[in-house]
């Protein structure tokens, strides 16, 4: 029976064979430790592997070659390592290094924590997820629940409505039946006369009751029947869609959707990765040009025109001028003016809504107005008359509806292609008191599908999603020069500072870096990229002189 165990037999020993083992010659360095400190099965076949030549099977590893870092046995020392330098053998090497693996149970402790680490990201991360789903289930039972309420009231209200006036209408009709069947059982009354007078009575008799009839009852059975006539049913009503149906549907079907996005729980802050966003933020804006707009020779010297909004379309440069009434178009590369187009009353603000389409927003008149620019010339396609003035005009492109901002009303609508309401955002006071700030404007944001407001007065820009809940907002004290803003195709958002600046601001609000321009914008007003946002233009005044400047990023 074994009672110890030989490491390099790599077998159990007996009390005998122990005894033997440590009197032979051969055997008698050989390590023997107890049964229980024996090697499992796989560690033992590890330590047979370790010492095994890798060429040879049946031969130990004797010699370490250093020029070709391998270990070999004799029969490999002798057939591929002669001409080596330094062929060394093993157990001479071990007596001049160090037998220690602490250095690698250290790298081996990190690598082992990273792992742990990394399944513990996962595993928050699952859960992350786990909870994006909650979310979206929830806003969707929200929505539903929302759906059968408004549903439930607007059933009741109308099935209300209906019964009220099922009851008026139907007790004019009992009232004109009663009265028909009284003129009927009068007519009957009459014709009973004439049958039994001509029965019963004799010719003079007929005679009298003739002249009695058509004295008396036909001129009372006439009377009778025009006011019967005239007061016959006709009141009735008609269920009538204040609302597109099908616009409302396409809202709601669009109110909620799933995209990708990259978050990383592990870093501080807001979970959106910034880092698709970066294409903008390296890149330095260079003064193309500076165009003096008060020294246009087609405007009256007795008003100064007043640079407002700018858009770019093509590479023409749109400019709502107030004071003058006037829109204007300028080549990007050029002083020219192409045209002026003269405005029925003062364009507030202009905004592009398709590669060639604008909408120009007349508060005072109460009108907006659809125009495209075709070789430079602003062309109004119609006007459309508004419930309330609309001073900034938005596109949301995905739903073709128009979001229209009244700073006067404190008010934001969704309008429909034609121009019909189709209705009114709910904003809580604090929103409304930001959208009654004057010089206030707003933007549609696609990336994110959020509407942005630059208050002026406020310091503020502020992101609402379309149900008028507030998404983020963004405040700083220079934020007082930028009237409007500009957004990048990766939704970044662009405001003006008075302090010769733009802020650049992620599309979770998120303050990404400055542009500095030197001294060169003063009192700006409106910004705006051109179709390949590799440049960006600027409108203000400057002391009380309209300009546009020209900036492109290198």
């Amino acid at each position: 029976m074994g009672v110890v165990y030989c490491k390099e037999c790599e077998e159990p020993l007996c009390a005998q064979c122990k005894q033997d083992h440590a009197r032979i010659k051969v055997s008698k360095h050989h390590k023997l430790c107890d049964l229980a400190d024996v090697p499992p099965k796989e560690i033992q076949k590890l330590l047979k592997n370790l010492i095994a030549c890798p060429n040879h099977e049946k031969e130990e590893v004797v010699y370490l070659c250093k020029d070709h870092d391998m270990t070999c046995c004799n029969k490999c020392a002798i057939a591929d390592h002669r001409k080596c330098e330094e062929v060394k053998v093993l157990s001479d090497i071990l007596n001049d290094m160090k037998v220690d693996c602490t250095g690698l149970k250290i790298v081996l402790h990190d690598f082992q924590q990273q792992g742990e680490r990394l399944l513990e990201f996962e595993r928050n991360h699952e859960e992350l997820v786990f909870e994006i789903e909650n979310q979206a289930l929830a806003s969707l039972q929200t929505i539903k629940q929302k759906l059968l309420d408004i549903y439930a009231q607007l059933e009741n209200e109308v099935l209300s409505s209906i019964a009220d006036k099922k009851k008026v209408i139907g007790e004019k009709i009992k009232t004109n039946n009663e009265k028909t069947l009284q003129f009927l059982n009068d007519i009957k009354q009459q014709s009973t006369y004439i049958e039994q007078v001509e029965k019963f009575g004799t010719n003079e008799h007929v005679v009298l009751l003739k002249r009695k009839l058509e004295k008396n009852s036909v001129c009372r059975l006439k009377s009778t029947i025009g006011e019967l006539e005239k007061c016959r049913s006709k009141s009735s009503f008609k269920c009538v869609e204040d609302t597109s149906v099908d616009s409302l549907l396409l809202e709601v079907q669009n109110s909620l959707r799933i995209e990708d996005c990259t978050c990383d729980i592990s870093e501080t802050g807001s979970d959106i990765d910034n880092s698709h966003y970066k294409p903008y933020t390296e890149r330095i804006p260079q003064l193309q040009c500076f165009k003096d707009l008060s020294i246009i020779p087609m405007f009256d010297n007795e008003k100064r025109p007043n640079a407002c909004s700018c858009i770019w379309i093509d590479k023409y440069i749109v400019i709502s001028l107030r004071e003058v009434n006037a829109l204007l178009v300028i080549e990007e590369d050029s002083d020219f003016v192409l045209s002026k187009f003269n405005c029925d009353d003062m364009p507030w603000s202009v905004s592009k809504t398709g590669p060639m389409d604008m909408v120009i927003a007349l508060p005072y008149a109460w009108t907006i107005a659809f125009a495209q620019l075709r070789y430079g010339n602003v062309h109004v396609i119609t006007k459309v008359k508004t419930r309330i003035p609309y001073h900034d005009v938005t596109k949301n492109a995905a739903l073709n509806q128009y979001i229209c901002m009244s700073y006067s009303n404190g008010q934001i609508d969704i309008l429909n292609n034609d121009g019909t309401l189709l209705r009114e955002i709910s904003l809580s006071s604090e929103i409304k008191e930001c959208a009654l700030s004057v010089l206030c404007s707003c933007n549609f944001n696609v990336h994110n599908r959020v509407l942005i407001i630059s208050s002026y007065l406020k310091k503020t820009l502020m992101a609402l999603n379309l149900n008028g809940e507030k998404v983020f907002e963004y405040k700083h004290q220079f934020l007082a020069g930028g009237r409007q803003i500009a957004i990048d195709p990766c939704g970044n958002v662009y405001a003006l500072s008075y302090l010769f600046s733009i802020h650049q601001i992620s599309p979770c609000g998120q303050h990404i870096r400055s542009l500095r321009f030197g001294n060169e914008i003063i009192v700006p007003f409106g910004i705006c990229f051109n179709n390949t946002f590799d440049k960006i233009a600027i409108s203000g005044n400057e002391f009380a002189n309209p300009y546009l400047q020209v900036y492109k990023y290198t």
